[in-house]
């Protein structure tokens, strides 16, 4: 029988798995429509592991739930780890359906353009931060909509910037994307890796300041080894 934390650590890498697989292959299937099917499979993965895992296939969204002290270091080194593991195999999953040149998420060498990823990615990953921080531990946690407002919020950002950026918004997607493309011969992306991870961990961090700021209501004590929905 699985123990608890195995059983999380499984929903983690299981719900990145489907996630990523489906960014990869919807962006060359739909192309500009992604973003659609991406909103979705995120939405759906929050409601089906949100309550073993807390469902967050994203290191900047543990950052954030590790800094808000719902979550133990060892738990957010853990999570990070299948997060990753989890976008690497879904990358190369998909790349034995489509091929080796797998698109990932790049930006152009001009400083311009760099700081252009680092403001589009911050930006939207301060946003899907402050969501998941607002209907999974703020006084509305029992809402029955979290993972509608999380992947609608994905789907948004997507149309939003994806054509600036890629539309990372997670550091595990972006590597995942780009180690994957680069044993395709393709690695130039990945010189770029260090911009998914600064931006959205950027975000991540304003987001819970912002948090703290706002929701000044006596919050219910929460283990900090048993985290809530998520």
């Amino acid at each position: 029988m699985f123990s608890e934390f195995f059983s999380q650590l499984v929903a983690e890498f299981v719900g990145t798995f489907l996630f990523v697989l489906t960014i990869t292959l919807a962006s060359i299937g739909v192309g500009t429509l992604a973003p659609l099917a991406i909103g979705f499979m995120l939405a759906a993965m929050c409601f089906t592991f949100g309550y073993i895992s807390g469902a967050h296939f994203n290191p900047a969204i543990s950052f954030a739930v590790f800094i808000n002290r719902k979550m133990t270091l060892r738990r957010t080194l853990f999570y990070l780890f299948v997060q990753l593991a989890g976008s690497f195999c879904a990358s190369l999953y998909a790349s034995i359906i489509v091929g080796l040149n797998i698109p990932a998420p790049e930006t152009n060498a001009d400083v311009l353009n760099v700081w252009q990823a680092l403001l589009c990615e911050m930006v939207y990953t301060f946003a899907l931060t402050s969501v998941v921080l607002h209907v999974c531990f703020s006084r509305q946690r029992t809402n029955d909509f979290y993972g509608f407002a999380i992947g609608m919020t994905l789907t948004a950002a997507g149309f939003a910037v994806g054509g600036f950026t890629g539309g990372a918004f997670n550091p595990a997607v972006a590597t995942g994307m780009q180690l994957v493309a680069c044993i395709g011969g393709k690695c130039r992306p990945l010189i770029f890796f260090w911009v998914y991870w600064i931006a959205p961990i950027g975000g991540a961090f304003i987001a819970t300041v912002v948090y703290q700021l706002l929701d000044t209501h006596e919050r219910v004590p929460v283990h900090i080894d048993k985290e809530a929905v998520y």
